[in-house]
């Protein structure tokens, strides 16, 4: 994942107080690099007005960390992130990542005083009269009184937090209008939650985690401050906890669904609209497919066959092959008994696109196998190599020579000192311990690098890495990031338990379309011919 953790289990039964173990599946997100420096990808965001009808959309920016890999290659994580603000009167606005592929909202709280929160905006309990202090069963805490803790493992590190009824808004927008009074106790809070009429549209009462520590790995890594959680019921301690939960339960939405676009470039924006999908960003229609084990709390699909060009896979022909729709990753996650066959095939018959001038490759051009995975109901996810090849990076000193992975760290800042840039946010996640990243994978590490201008391209690589998940959910589970995201248009419907896949709508579609319907030069006949 985008901070190395994802998948929480559902974790309703064991609330030991005063403490809580949470623990989820965690991967690495290794993604699109583009020639621009990494930070903040794309155009200047406009945060969307306070939405008047049954659907709104807020943007997600891109924000891109190299890494480097243990065999010396050097890519890129990208995340995504959005934003939301929590409090009322006094709205505080944080910048989160939406994850299907967790259950919870977690923001640092002014209680956490690690270099990790510090760098990001921090939740000020006493900004928010209206809040209620609870424990993980909802009910109140006094003041003084001891207090259920929980803690999520991620590949890399934890958060530990604590537990607040509060009012949550998407998008950074304050909002003027009626307030509902002050919850004297935690019931009066969920009391409150029901009653929709006085609340802004993209607005709920909710439960949320506090972080009160957050481990330095991966989380000062990134610019986004906290993560929000768009999985299923079950992925969550109790479905007060579920953000989408309740804000569907409202009643206010014109569809119990949300969409989600990623952008191909930095030359768009990708967003999330909640209350159904946005029909400019998916080209003709939606095919939709059913979740199954949807008491598991993910977006999982069953696959019915697995083709590598044209050759049928054995591996998915015993029915058991089943797919994770996660925006909290950004690579193809692959089973570990069937990653390395599908590695070979991929790069050996992978072909580079010409360099540029400046000795760039983009891999949107490449050439190779496709993979297509066909789902249940007829339909097919297909990647090209254009869509699940990146590009792999050489470093070179002034001098022109190449460096070793060795060499690296000596070269300038860690890549993890990136500046925060600002309001952040987009998919969160609640990892599981036991589905990290497998000790000494190529994907494991990040990079020190001095900056982007000792960077050039060099060649292309499938965007792979292999999981090794446990039943039910395993063994033989793929989890679909960005790859899929950026090439499809995704629609999680809450109500019917399914998901919509349909072509993105892109910016270099309509280039493409322009260039086609050029009409061709007519050809001069000679002045003179013999």
């Amino acid at each position: 994942k985008y901070y190395e953790g994802a998948f929480p289990e559902a974790m309703a039964p064991a609330i030991a107080s005063p403490s809580i173990a949470a623990t989820g599946l965690a991967f690495v997100l290794i993604i699109q690099l583009l020639p621009q420096a990494f930070g903040l990808g794309g155009p200047p965001l406009r945060e969307a007005a306070p939405p008047t009808t049954g659907q709104f959309t807020v943007p997600l920016h891109r924000q891109r960390v190299p890494v480097q890999t243990d065999d010396g290659v050097l890519s890129f994580k990208s995340v995504y992130f959005g934003s939301i603000s929590v409090g009322t009167p006094n709205a505080q606005k944080f910048s989160m990542v939406f994850d299907t592929g967790s259950g919870h909202v977690i923001v640092p709280s002014m209680a956490c005083r690690s270099n990790a929160c510090l760098i990001h905006n921090r939740y000020d309990r006493r900004a928010s009269p209206r809040a209620v202090d609870i424990d993980a069963d909802g009910s109140q805490v006094l003041p003084g009184a001891p207090r259920d803790q929980l803690t999520v493992a991620f590949g890399t590190g934890e958060v530990t937090g604590q537990f607040v009824s509060e009012r949550l808004c998407l998008g950074a927008t304050d909002v003027e209008g009626p307030s509902p009074a002050a919850p004297a106790t935690a019931a009066a809070a969920a009391a409150a939650s029901n009653t929709t009429d006085t609340l802004p549209l993209h607005c709920m009462e909710m439960r949320i985690i506090t972080a009160s520590e957050m481990s330095h790995e991966p989380f000062h890594a990134f610019a986004f401050d906290g993560i929000v959680g768009l999985g299923l019921d079950s992925l969550a301690i109790s479905p007060e906890f579920s953000m989408f939960g309740m804000l569907s339960a409202q009643q206010h939405l014109q569809e119990a669904s949300f969409g989600v676009f990623l952008a191909e470039s930095d030359e768009e924006v990708s967003e999330i609209s909640f209350g159904g999908h946005s029909p400019a960003r998916v080209r003709g229609s939606l095919s939709w497919t059913p979740v199954v084990m949807p008491e598991e709390g993910h977006w999982m699909i069953q696959i019915k066959h697995l083709r590598i060009g044209d050759r049928v896979v054995d591996f998915c022909e015993d029915g058991t092959c089943r797919a994770v729709v996660d925006t909290g990753t950004s690579l193809l996650a692959v089973p570990v008994d069937f990653a390395d066959e599908l590695r070979a095939d991929l790069e050996d018959n992978l072909k580079n696109p010409p360099l540029s001038a400046e000795g760039r490759v983009d891999c949107r051009h490449a050439e190779g196998l496709p993979v297509h995975f066909e789902l249940y109901g007829g339909m097919t996810i297909t990647l090209l190599p254009g869509d699940y090849a990146r590009p792999t990076l050489l470093l070179e000193d002034q001098e022109g020579e190449e460096l070793a992975g060795a060499e690296l760290a000596a070269t300038g800042a860690n890549a993890t000192d990136a500046p925060a840039l600002g309001d952040n946010s987009s998919a969160g996640a609640v990892a599981v311990a036991d589905a990290a990243v497998p000790e000494g994978s190529a994907e494991s590490e990040r990079a020190d690098v001095g900056s982007m201008d000792d960077i050039i391209l060099n060649a292309c690589r499938p965007t792979i890495m292999p999981i090794a998940l446990p039943e039910p959910i395993g063994p033989k589970l793929f989890i679909w990031g960005e790859p899929v995201l950026t090439k499809y248009y995704t629609v999680y419907h809450w109500g019917n338990k399914s998901v919509g896949f349909g072509i993105a709508a892109h910016a270099s579609d309509e280039v493409t379309e322009q260039v086609a319907a050029q009409p061709a030069k007519p050809k001069r006949r000679p002045l003179l011919s013999v």
